[in-house]
């Protein structure tokens, strides 16, 4: 496709060749939309065209609106063409015309392919259980056996007595505290079942947001809208307004494949200049044409100390690049005459960047070694990022997801705040990922509980305070101790409650892995494979025969939600900020024996003798729908909250809905069962825009953040107290209450100092998100594997130096393991680093090394100062592979369980 092709034009020659195909009556009748004489649209949702005989107006098929039911942040639009029972055919949203008003949320590869991991061979088909475990613990586990034990079919009554008689054991031997639920707490089965029965050990989630999880709210980093960083930024018309974009890591049009690179993309038609900063010149920047700025990962907080450096030489120089009012007026910290009430230590960040503290400025000239960037590039961001100009500075987690990042998000918004970049238009700093990447706000249009009214069931809270952060996981069971810290993020406002740290001891029983992989996504896999092998029982709900399930010891095969109106609903939040979709439920049956984590919690539940009619008052069908009947839309002033749904009687009726009355709404159930999407209309100049800390810049009295001095916090005493609460502060890599530069340490390498790491293994590692997986989901479907490769991305300079071509295999090794990529030469990837794609699926031969990658067989369960994973800290030496003969991930069969006839 030319360059001048654009989504406009191509609908647009779509529209044509339709047009050819009516004259010989091979055209479905459409109908959009248009907008009145004045260019303006209504805030009246647009009829959809209908489209179910798209190919073959005689086909007895129909277009259903599905789930996408992973979380790779796009939030798109998904439909299957249903016939006879079976989905032939995926698309995605064309159910309005594109436009700047209501654009269509089209769907990515991983979606697109989605089809293909619901009838794959890969898929789970029935209850198994592994061939030499048998309840009761002690010598009936034969734990060294899992990851290589055969398999053998049960029935789903065997399974279910199985897992009761085991359950109730180990809670009744060892306690709650003896049984780890390895996944999100939204997931029912910690609600339904464990919860119940007393509660259970949980994990603290820090690997997505890394640094920011624990401090951002007390500094003043918009942390609410149920995301951290939401709402920091403006929106997408808002976009359009800035004349720079700098995105610092992060690739959205890889990890949040679908709309977020549109928002970009019209932005930059606009004629915003974009700059990316980060290790490699990804998809996204060469898409946006963007100026580089190339740093090693987790070097950002050097990077940006010395713009800093440079912003305050250049202003004093030439003026007009620090905003000293907005200092004075909405932050704290910064200088000696503006320091808060609460401070302890009589420094700021003006002095420690000017060298007061330390004898050391930070200058380019300090932090070129230390980042890799060149100097000349540090100054020419300090002039762009001035407060003349209008600047949209968005960062992904990726930077914050290293070792020695503690005080990045503070160095952040610190020089977010030299440039006053908050609360104005075509202005705007913060952390942008998954669905709100480019279009930031408050949610136009989202669904409501689950439950009517007045009628949510009172379940059971968890009797057990155990909270073992990520990186020790798996170590506090192999070692039975752990660094309970008890912090707690609320997510509404962002502050973190810690309470001090102890050290202590537990003795996990029981793993239960309902949702996700966590041996593939959580650090140190080969500690993670012994902690497997350790406990008494390990049971697993999967999709497919993910290397969690094969080190478990019950496996039981999960029905989507295209196969069951009455399954779970979590990840069924599909919504953008202005767009809600709805999926119809159950369009197909459930292939083989799969049934849904409902119908398993109710069965396992009813054996445990509990209550599950108080525990499950509504089928999951009424569930669905009561989210839907509960939504919610902001009206044309901005402010107002309408009902989304109009629900008759004659609805109620025809679905059995219990306990709720007819309303009046913007949108039917018919309409909303056949299309599966609504959209809230935009325009410039509506009511429903959205900039960020805007109402705090215009009334800091009356709008204050939710910090100790109501200001933004650039010297942040709650943020070191956080880290002397937790144990981790050592006198000789100090966390201040200002963004000070920490030395990072590194995985995989016994040294702590980084040179001699490096002199060991001279390769650094980072993870980022890939086409061919949402996190770990996607990797056995052949679909994605014949797409996406998924090799190790090198620089030239390290492949030449090595003998290593494209399609060469390698080896990746350091301490922790080894794993073997192909090779793709890149001259687009910085000398000393490359990319190991995250989510990738261990797969060990016989030499223990890893032949389908696998990130986290390369990462170990250190936390030198922190609680974020150090992901893409992470060193490793690069070898040609000696043997060459691995057959490429398409061409090689994914593991099955052994012993079980297909």
């Amino acid at each position: 496709m030319t360059k001048n092709l654009t989504r406009r034009n191509f609908v647009a020659a779509a529209g044509a060749a339709a047009a050819a195909l009516a004259a010989v009556g091979c055209s479905p009748e459409t109908k959009v939309e248009e907008t009145d004489a004045a260019g303006e649209q209504s805030s009246e949702q647009p009829e959809a065209p209908i489209r179910d005989a798209e190919l073959n107006p005689n086909a007895a098929g129909e277009w259903k609106p599905v789930q996408c039911w992973t979380s790779c942040g796009g939030k798109c639009l998904l439909q299957a063409y249903v016939e006879d029972g079976i989905i032939g055919r995926i698309k995605t949203d064309d159910i309005y015309e594109d436009t700047l008003e209501t654009f269509q949320n089209r769907g990515c590869p991983r979606g697109r392919s989605m089809r293909s991991m619901h009838a794959g061979t890969e898929r789970m088909k029935y209850p198994m259980k592994r061939k030499h475990w048998q309840p009761g613990g002690g010598d009936n586990v034969n734990g060294d056996l899992r990851g290589v034990d055969e398999w053998e079919r049960i029935s789903w009554d065997e399974a279910y007595d199985l897992i009761a008689q085991e359950m109730k054991r180990i809670y009744e031997e060892y306690g709650p505290r003896s049984v780890l639920h390895t996944t999100f707490p939204r997931t029912t089965m910690r609600s339904m079942l464990l919860n119940p029965m007393g509660g259970c050990t949980v994990f603290d989630m820090c690997d997505s947001y890394g640094t920011y999880h624990h401090y951002a709210g007390n500094m003043g980093h918009a942390f609410n809208g149920g995301e951290p960083g939401r709402n920091a930024n403006n929106d997408r018309l808002d976009l359009l307004k800035s004349e720079y974009i700098v995105m610092e890591g992060g690739n959205p049009a890889w990890c949040s494949g679908g709309t977020p690179m549109l928002h970009f993309k019209r932005a930059k038609d606009a004629g915003a200049q974009f700059v990316y900063i980060g290790p490699d010149y990804n998809a996204t920047a060469s898409l946006m044409d963007a100026k580089w700025i190339h740093i090693l990962p987790g070097s950002d907080t050097a990077f940006l100390l010395a713009v800093a450096y440079e912003m305050l030489r250049l202003d004093e120089e030439q003026g007009g690049i620090i905003d000293w009012d907005f200092l004075d007026k909405y932050s704290v910290g910064f200088d000696a005459d503006h320091m808060p009430e609460d401070m302890t230590v009589d420094e700021n960040i003006k002095d420690y960047i000017l060298g007061k503290y330390d004898d050391t400025p930070k200058t380019p000239e300090w932090a070129a070694p230390l980042c890799g960037a060149e100097p000349e590039d540090m100054t020419w961001l300090a002039e762009v990022l001035g407060k003349d100009h209008a600047v949209a500075w968005i960062w992904g987690y990726t930077a914050s997801r290293c070792f020695g990042a503690e005080n990045l998000p503070q160095i952040q918004e610190t020089i977010a705040c030299m440039g006053g970049h908050h609360g104005k238009p075509g202005h705007s700093a913060g952390a942008q990922y998954h669905f709100f990447s480019g279009n930031d706000g408050a949610d136009l249009v989202e669904f409501g509980d689950a439950y009517p009214e007045g009628h949510a069931p009172e379940l059971p809270a968890s009797t057990v305070d155990d909270n073992i952060l990520e990186n020790q996981e798996f170590s506090a069971i192999t070692t039975g101790e752990y660094d309970w810290f008890g912090a707690v993020v609320d997510y509404s406002n962002g502050k973190s409650a810690v309470v001090p740290s102890e050290r202590r001891t537990i003795d996990i029983r029981m793993i239960v892995a309902d949702f996700g992989n966590p041996l593939v996504v959580r650090c140190n896999t080969n500690e993670g494979i012994k902690a497997f092998r350790k406990v008494d029982f390990v049971l697993t709900q999967a999709l497919v025969f993910t290397p969690t399930a094969q080190y478990s010891d019950i496996v039981l095969p999960v029905a989507t939600s295209w196969e069951d109106e009455n399954g779970d609903d979590y990840h069924l939040n599909q919504q953008n900020r202005e767009t809600l979709m709805w999926q119809q439920f159950g369009v197909v049956a459930a292939p083989y024996e799969c049934k849904t984590d409902r119908e398993m919690n109710m069965e396992i539940g009813r054996r445990l003798g509990l209550d599950i009619d108080a525990l499950y008052p509504y089928t999951g069908k009424e569930m669905h729908l009561y989210r839907l009947i509960n939504a919610t839309v902001t009206a044309d002033d901005g402010v107002t909250k309408e009902k989304l749904l109009t629900l008759t009687q004659e609805d109620i009726d025809k679905y059995g809905i219990r306990d709720v009355e007819p309303q009046e709404g913007r949108v039917t159930l018919d309409e909303m069962m056949r299309t599966g999407i609504y959209h809230v209309p935009r325009k410039e100049g509506d009511n429903l825009g959205w900039i960020g800390y805007k109402d705090f810049i215009d009334d800091p009295e009356g709008h204050p953040l939710g910090t100790n001095s109501g200001k933004f916090e650039l010297y942040c005493q709650p943020k070191a107290q956080i880290y002397e609460d937790l144990g981790w502060q050592r006198e000789d890599n100090k966390v201040k209450p200002y963004a000070n530069y920490l030395v990072p340490e590194f995985f995989g390498a016994a040294e702590t100092d980084p040179v001699e790491a490096k002199k060991t293994y001279p390769i650094q590692l980072f993870n980022g998100h890939y086409l061919r997986r949402s996190h770990s989901a996607f990797d056995a479907s052949g679909y994605m594997r014949e797409a996406f490769a998924s090799p190790v991305f090198m620089s030239r300079a390290d492949a030449e130096e090595r003998g290593i071509q494209t399609g060469d295999w390698v080896r990746l090794f350091n301490d922790a393991g080894e794993v073997v990529r192909q090779a793709s030469i890149m001259d687009t990837m910085m000398p000393g680093v490359a990319n190991h794609m995250h989510g990738s699926w261990f797969e060990l031969d016989e030499d223990g090394v890893s032949i389908n990658g696998g990130t986290n067989m390369l990462t170990d369960s250190r936390t030198p100062c922190g609680t974020q994973q150090g992901f893409n800290t992470t060193l490793v030496q690069i070898e040609k592979y000696t043997k060459q003969d691995i057959q490429p991930d398409a061409e090689r069969a994914v593991i099955m369980p052994d012993g079980i006839e297909e």
